[in-house]
């Protein structure tokens, strides 16, 4: 509709921008878990390879010394898999954080594209209201012309 403007056009593109930021900020988050998923996942695996390794060289018999170092490193892959693991809880409640955030965005779009509708459809019959009053006048004025002559 050429004559058709919408009284809120701006603020729809300020809404549907803050829209598209929360998208791009929920996909952010996102990859962020992954790569914390990933980093856990890998943490996990190095615990399990070492708890392997240490248990392989304490049967075959090793110093004082060495079994304590293999002690520090065994509280340390557990340390590391427990960081990883509270990050993991973290990025989480950042992603349904983040979600909601986006939720709302779009409920505020999705509110203002519905005064649009509602606005577009009253011009609409307005326009076709003012069309056939313009029609009725004209087949008024050419009867009353006929009934002249």
């Amino acid at each position: 509709m050429a004559g058709f403007q919408f009284r809120y056009q701006k603020v729809l593109e300020v809404r549907q921008r803050e829209e598209d930021e929360k998208k791009q900020a929920l996909a952010s988050k996102i990859a962020d878990r992954e790569r914390i998923k990933l980093a856990l996942e890998k943490a996990r695996q190095d615990k399990i390879d070492y708890e392997k390794k240490v248990v392989e060289e304490m049967t075959e018999g090793v110093s004082a010394s060495r079994a304590s170092s293999y002690n520090r490193f065994k509280i340390w892959h557990r340390e590391e898999v427990l960081r990883f693991e509270n990050l993991f809880k973290t990025a989480s409640k950042e992603v349904l954080m983040a979600r909601e955030r986006l939720i709302l965005a779009t409920q505020e779009v999705k509110k203002i594209e519905k005064l649009k509708e509602k606005a577009l459809a009253e011009y609409k019959f307005n326009e076709e209201k003012a069309m056939n009053e313009m029609i009725e006048e004209a087949i008024g004025f050419q009867l009353v012309n006929k009934s002249k002559n």
